[in-house]
């Protein structure tokens, strides 16, 4: 390539100027450097490009900051335009430009420098650029600073470009913010505010109408920006220059219109088009003046149009329900009310009201203001009955209804047995009173407030031949025994049942539960579950409403159109706890072996099914370390070595293990308890001998003591042995009878058995009982005599019996 010299340089009218900058002042930072210029030489009708090298230079230094060559079509009567943005800000420093043209054969010379001056030539004081710009968030900002001559700044003004001029290295802007840059100087410090964010972001420009006679355009706000002031967005629709989300065209063409919407800040420009008929893009605006008029089960709701327009505008509209959207919608030629059916009654509602257009639906328009009413009482509904049978009673039980059961406040209830009504205030259950019923007995309990009782509850109890008390005790007996009583273990703090399924259940079945060893009047719970053709009827499972450590019964019936009939029971713990401390815990010694035995703990006290009993075994002054036994009775034969122990025993559950029991004793040796039996059994026998030897020499001695000889009564005169018997008869009379006894040498002699009649000269000396005694033979005995004057003749023997001496 031939580099021409000599030759003038083609190159002319070079012209150099900045772009402005959005800025708060005149003099904030320009950063673009625009070259324009026009080639003399260039040929229109040249086929090729040309090409053009321009250099740009800090111009103290002479230092080259820029090179760059391009290439563009000849062209001899307009001027070739060229932007550079600088890396600092061009007021840091004076720039300087040249140009050259060149070819394939031949490079031109370079132009005269065209110098854009920098204020480091005229700064009367420290300056710090850029200041008051704005810049877009990852912007990387070289910052300088111009300092008075022969200065230096102290701070992160590192690099010098000039005589004045200090920069930094590029400073990184990640995040939206408003930074102070500070220069150092001694005597003179400076500093400048940046402003750092984003360009607009807006989006969906949609335009409406609220009144059917002008046009609203809302759009959505993007991202933020975090300009203000004088450097947030500004917008225009259509060239009207616009409020921030909201520009207002009050002249409104039923047809297809175009909309343009242009969001500006100082970093960039965002342009918005919308196209719609505004017919079809009715948004209403907010019922106004809303009231009510409510009952037990229905409200009216009746509210106004601020807007005249919408009295003839066909409108479709819905309710929102105590936060929740109507399940029937409303429509109408300028729609005024709503009806609500179907609500509780005796609660407390709040309502709003919205519309939108019936034929172009486009979206429902504000919502009304809120308003606030109570439905009246209604009857309650009907109460969930059971009838719980026990050893001591039966009760009537019913569930008490819930708020929106109730339909208002419960004043009492009302059960009826029979003909018997009875009113009960606020109790749940009802202990029946026994009798001799010959039928069936119908119970019905119903609730009341003040629109009347509620439908009837009915159950229907049994009848029983005999005494009512006694047969229900039968028949719970056999009711019970026909179902064994299962353990049921708890799962997830609760209780899971199932069971077959009963041919002759009409109604569903019930699960009954209630605290086994905590009974009371009232704490029977149960579900009824309703009959169906799933396998899942014949479930129930249930939780978090079991006490942790109680025992649960849990029993399953099959309703019937009779009584209910029990099909599964089963006891158990939803959660088990550790149990309490076992009871009379004592040991006996039976040679080097131990027998401990406890009571179970108290079944209200055991907290869970007792799986084993623990027993820890202590020597006293040994450090020898017993494993602990484990036993499922309550007591544990244990073989030890002689010595003073201490045993702890406890029950456990899955939960773990209760307190313990403590009992001490001693486990003596075996041959000790050998030497002392065979002691004690030797001076036993010794004292029994001593004893023996004496009895034997004082024999006779001891005979007259214990066993004297008896002699037999004596008789005066002659006499047979005979029975008299004797009975008062009458005030003063007894009758007598005489039996003669005979021995073998003397046989019984016919009519030997008399009656006498005695009569008795002082009848109070013979009391009323039968007397025997001895009379005479001789038949000429009289048959009426005193009674004083027959005993005078009977001897009463004396027994002369002597007391031996004592040896």
């Amino acid at each position: 390539m031939h580099v021409s010299t000599g030759h003038p340089v083609p190159i002319e009218e070079v012209k150099m100027y900045t772009e402005e900058t959005y800025c708060a002042s005149s003099d904030c930072g320009a950063w673009v450097l625009k070259v324009t210029w026009r080639d003399k030489f260039a040929e229109n009708n040249e086929s090729e490009k040309v090409s053009y090298d321009i250099e740009v230079l800090h111009t103290q230094q002479m230092k080259t900051v820029h090179f760059e060559t391009i290439h563009v079509m000849p062209n001899k009567t307009s001027y070739y335009h060229w932007r550079w943005t600088s890396p600092i800000p061009l007021q840091c420093t004076s720039h300087s430009v040249r140009l050259r043209r060149h070819n394939e054969h031949n490079i031109g010379e370079w132009t005269p420098l065209y110098t854009h001056k920098g204020q480091d030539l005229n700064a009367a004081t420290t300056t710090v650029y850029p200041h008051d710009q704005v810049f877009a968030v990852g912007s990387n900002i070289t910052f300088c600073c111009i300092v008075e001559t022969d200065k230096r700044p102290l701070s992160e003004f590192l690099i010098r470009i000039s005589n004045r001029t200090y920069i930094t290295k590029p400073v990184p802007f990640e995040e939206p913010s408003t930074p102070n840059i500070h220069c150092d100087v001694e005597g003179n410090p400076s500093g400048s505010t940046i402003f750092i964010g984003y360009p607009p972001d807006d989006q969906n420009l949609t335009c409406i109408t609220r009144n059917l006679t002008s046009l609203e355009c809302i759009w959505e706000k993007g991202r933020n920006t975090y300009l203000t002031l004088n450097r947030k967005t500004t917008y225009t629709l259509d060239g009207r220059v616009c409020e921030y989300r909201k520009c207002v065209i009050h002249e409104l063409k039923k047809q297809v219109t175009n909309w343009t919407l242009i969001a500006k800040n100082p970093l960039g420009v965002k342009t918005l088009t919308d196209t719609a008929d505004p017919t079809h893009r009715v948004l209403l605006r907010a019922p106004s003046k809303i009231s009510h008029d409510a009952y037990a089960r229905n409200v009216t709701l009746r509210w106004s149009w601020n807007e005249e327009s919408y009295a003839l505008f066909p409108m479709i509209c819905q309710v929102k329900l105590n936060g929740n959207i109507y399940n029937k919608t409303f429509n109408g030629m300028g729609l005024t009310s709503a009806v609500l059916i179907n609500l509780q009654p005796f609660a407390t509602y709040t309502a709003q009201v919205q519309c939108g257009s019936y034929e172009h639906f486009y979206e429902w328009g504000d919502w009304s203001e809120i308003t606030e009413f109570s439905t009246k009482e209604d009857i309650p509904e009907a109460v969930d009955v059971w009838i719980h049978y026990s050893e001591q009673t039966t009760s009537v039980l019913w569930k008490p209804l819930t708020q929106q059961q109730s339909h208002g406040i419960i004043t009492g209830y009302e059960i009826s047995i029979g003909k018997i009504k009875k009113d009960l205030k606020t109790q749940l259950c009802y202990n029946i009173t026994s009798g001799n019923e010959k039928s069936d007995r119908i119970i019905t309990v119903s609730a009341k407030n003040s629109a009347g009782p509620s439908p009837p509850s009915t159950i229907i109890i049994p009848s029983y031949p005999g005494e009512i008390q006694n047969a229900v005790f039968n028949w719970l007996k056999r009711l019970y025994s026909e179902v064994d009583i299962s353990r049921i273990n708890g799962k997830n703090g609760g209780f899971e049942m199932s069971w077959e399924e009963y041919p002759y259940s009409t109604c569903g079945y019930v699960v009954e539960w209630f605290p086994t060893y905590k009974k009371t009047q009232c704490a029977v719970a149960w579900e009824k579950i309703p009959k169906c053709d799933s396998g899942a009827c014949n479930t129930w499972n249930r939780s978090g409403i079991f006490e942790e450590g109680v025992r649960y019964t849990v029993s399953v019936y099959a309703c019937t159109d009779d009584s209910p009939k029990l099909l599964k029971r089963s006891e158990g713990y939803a959660i088990e706890k550790q149990p309490g401390k076992v009871v009379n815990l004592k040991g006996e010694n039976k040679g080097r072996n131990v027998e401990l035995s406890w009571d179970e703990v108290p079944l209200e006290q055991q907290n869970g099914f007792i799986q084993h009993y623990e027993v820890i075994i202590l020597l006293s002054g040994s450090e020898t370390i017993f494993d602990p036994v484990t036993t499922e009775e309550p007591k544990v034969n244990l073989k030890l070595d002689p010595g003073s122990y201490t045993f702890r025993v406890r029950a456990c559950t899955s939960e773990g293990g209760g307190d313990y029991a403590t009992h001490k004793m001693n486990v003596e040796k075996s041959d000790q308890i050998i030497a002392a039996t065979v002691v004690g059994c030797s001076a036993a026998t010794l004292i029994f001998i001593i004893i023996s030897v004496l009895c034997y020499r004082k024999r006779k001695w001891l005979k007259k003591l214990l066993y004297p000889d008896i002699p037999e009564p004596k008789l005066a005169g002659k006499w047979i042995t005979k029975g008299f018997y004797c009975t008062q008869m009458t005030e003063g009379y007894m009758k007598c009878e005489i039996q003669e006894v005979h021995s073998l040498e003397h046989p019984a002699i016919s009519g030997s058995l008399r009656v006498l009649d005695l009569i008795s000269s002082n009848p109070k000396v013979v009391p009323a009982q039968h007397f025997y005694q001895n009379i005479s033979e001789s038949p000429a005995d009289v048959s009426y005599c005193p009674v004083q004057k027959l005993t005078s003749i009977i001897e009463n023997p004396s027994y002369n019996m002597t007391i031996p001496e004592p040896f």
